[in-house]
């Protein structure tokens, strides 16, 4: 089975173009932004109460199991339906474009602590640190894209209640993972979850669903177009020749 048969089999044909936008899309926010906005000031939303909070590196784990309950949770909701597939994605963009506003017009950053223990979640740790420096804090990405799985997933009756579950419990630990790790603040997370469930509420509106729908289906249908008539004149070409 061919890599293009393997994704046509895990992800409906009308999700496909739209999962791609959705990756494109972050991409462009996330490294956008923090090109833009890196000479502008930057401003740190850590409470008293944050600094409360200890750093536990073993949530590192959990912080990169993000990754694929992202991916895994975004394809579940995708395959339940064509309305629930762009209700999510809708809403995602939505939210994307609202952090996008929030990274330039107030660009966060953070202190991390000094991690002097030496283990495999430390240096793991340490290793975030250096690769992810600490910007586009506000809101949470990592909370927002979590929070926007379960939404996805709540009260379809498509999805098992133990996955509904599942995937709430996971929304909590990378909750806490973006804070034990001090990648993040509570401001970051409590952000994160206003916009996006916002904003899935705004995509779950039929009207604004459809639009949404109309634009994507409006764009795959004009670039198959342009490659069936790439396809008809090397046809032509080959048959006159």
């Amino acid at each position: 089975m061919s890599i293009i048969s393997r994704i046509r089999h895990f992800i409906p044909p009308y999700a496909v173009f739209p999962l791609f936008l959705t990756l494109l899309w972050n991409q462009a926010v996330y490294c956008g932004a923090r090109i833009i906005a890196a000479g502008f000031p930057h401003y740190d939303l850590t409470t008293s109460f944050d600094r409360l909070i200890p750093v536990v590196p073993f949530f590192t784990s959990i912080y990169f199991l993000a990754f694929p309950f992202w991916a895994a949770g975004y394809i579940l909701c995708v395959r339940i339906s064509r309305n629930q597939a762009m209700t999510l994605l809708c809403g995602d963009f939505m939210a994307k474009g609202i952090c996008l506003v929030f990274f330039l017009l107030l660009p966060t950053t953070n202190i991390r602590p000094e991690i002097s223990e030496q283990g495999i979640w430390e240096a793991l740790l340490l290793w975030l640190y250096k690769t992810d420096s600490p910007d586009n804090l506000f809101p949470s990405i990592h909370c927002l894209v979590s929070w926007l799985c379960f939404a996805g997933m709540r009260r379809q009756p498509t999805v098992p209640l133990p996955c509904q579950a599942a995937a709430l419990l996971m929304a909590l630990l990378v909750f806490l993972s973006t804070l034990f790790t001090r990648q993040h603040v509570i401001a970051d997370v409590l952000g994160a979850i206003v916009i996006g469930e916002a904003c899935y509420r705004i995509a779950s509106i039929p009207r604004v669903r459809d639009c949404y729908d109309r634009i994507v289906s409006a764009f795959v249908f004009r670039q198959n177009k342009k490659s069936r008539k790439k396809e008809a004149i090397s046809v032509e070409s080959h048959s006159t020749t």
